[in-house]
């Protein structure tokens, strides 16, 4: 079988035959048909991000949408034939106070992870990969939605988790910022599936915000962020003057903290905020404004189980629609093209390796 190879970073990607996996108990085979990739793929190969990578010769890849072919002793729910989506976040399943924890394809993420990251180094890019069956979501019910359309599920499911962790109800307001992004658009879309009444986006493009607002409606109000605190923050009130219930943060790389603590003091007294993005700089919090006010800050990292499961109810409903986001199709064969595609997509785009161009 093909499998995309990587000796060690920036070394070349390459296409190679290799002997199909044998399934280890408490484990599956799936046949890939979809993988998205992360805008970031080039760069991760390269080398110049600060991860920790799967001893090579790996595999990389993180998320997927595949068909199950062989499953493991121990496996006793899933089984052959079926549709399911890979999560690449895997957290060994040790009843300890700090499990380790991987990404599948891409990188360690606690400092023990050495051991887990060698029992699975491979991702997704490969035509049949072996995982764990805990990384597995099933997808019955969703038969009538291609494995590439499926495939844009990850960019959702990391919203999803810090949307729950926020505990956002129907009715209630939030405010999203980084909403041009690739997580933060998603977390716009899935909030208003969620039932949020209003969803606030912020950002410092006006031309994605207003696509976003095109795409979402009229319960979505996009604000453009200045850089100034006070000004940002009258111009959210100004679309909820009653206050923000849940803040959700997905800046990317910020230089300054101003978007963030604008929304911050965008919420009404008890309001929650999380964070789930990425800072150069410190965060300032205000001791007595999160005191008087019984803000709540929280931090989060990915999402749990029971979120991507929550996700798939969601499309499952048909309360959240997919096709939000507009997908560009690349062949297996076709993967250098795809990752320099995956650079240049914007936040409501996406970049799919399909296994099958039929």
């Amino acid at each position: 079988m093909k499998a995309w190879m990587l000796e060690r970073p920036g070394q070349p990607l390459v296409l190679s035959e290799v002997d199909p996996p044998n399934v280890r108990p408490g484990a599956v085979l799936v046949r890939m048909e979809a993988v998205p990739l992360l805008s970031y793929m080039r760069a991760y190969l390269n080398g110049t991000l600060p991860y920790r990578y799967p001893e090579g010769p790996f595999t990389p890849g993180t998320n997927g949408v595949g068909t199950i072919v062989q499953t493991g002793p121990g496996v006793h729910h899933f089984r052959v034939g079926q549709r399911v989506a890979v999560n690449p976040y895997l957290a060994s399943p040790e009843s300890v106070e700090a499990p380790a924890e991987i990404l599948m394809g891409l990188t360690g993420i606690s400092d023990d992870s050495e051991a887990l990251l060698l029992d699975f180094p491979h991702g997704s890019l490969r035509e049949v990969a072996e995982f764990p069956a805990s990384a597995l979501v099933e997808l019955d019910g969703l038969a009538h939605i291609p494995s590439e359309r499926l495939a844009v599920l990850s960019r959702f499911a990391v919203p999803m988790g810090g949307l729950r962790r926020g505990r956002l109800v129907a009715g209630e307001t939030a405010v999203i910022n980084g909403a041009t992004g690739a997580f933060g658009s998603a977390a716009a879309l899935a909030a208003l599936a969620m039932g949020a009444s209003r969803v606030i986006a912020l950002g410092r493009r006006a031309g994605s915000l207003d696509a976003l607002a095109r795409l979402c409606g009229e319960r979505l109000c996009p604000v453009v962020l200045s850089g100034d605190v006070d000004a940002d923050r009258a111009a959210i009130r100004a679309v909820a003057p009653q206050g923000v219930d849940l803040a959700f943060d997905m800046v990317g790389q910020a230089k300054d903290p101003c978007g963030t603590l604008a929304a911050l003091h965008s919420l009404k007294r008890r309001g929650r905020l999380v964070l789930m993005g990425s800072m150069r700089v410190a965060l300032p919090l205000p001791y007595g404004e999160l005191l008087r006010n019984g803000w709540e800050v929280m931090g989060h990292f990915m999402y749990s189980p029971v979120d991507y499961r929550a996700l798939v109810n969601l499309v499952r409903a048909r309360q959240l629609a997919l096709d939000g986001i507009a997908v560009r199709r690349f062949s297996f064969d076709a993967l250098e093209a795809a990752i320099d595609a995956a650079l240049a997509q914007s936040g409501l785009e996406a970049t799919v390796v399909g296994f099958s161009m039929d």
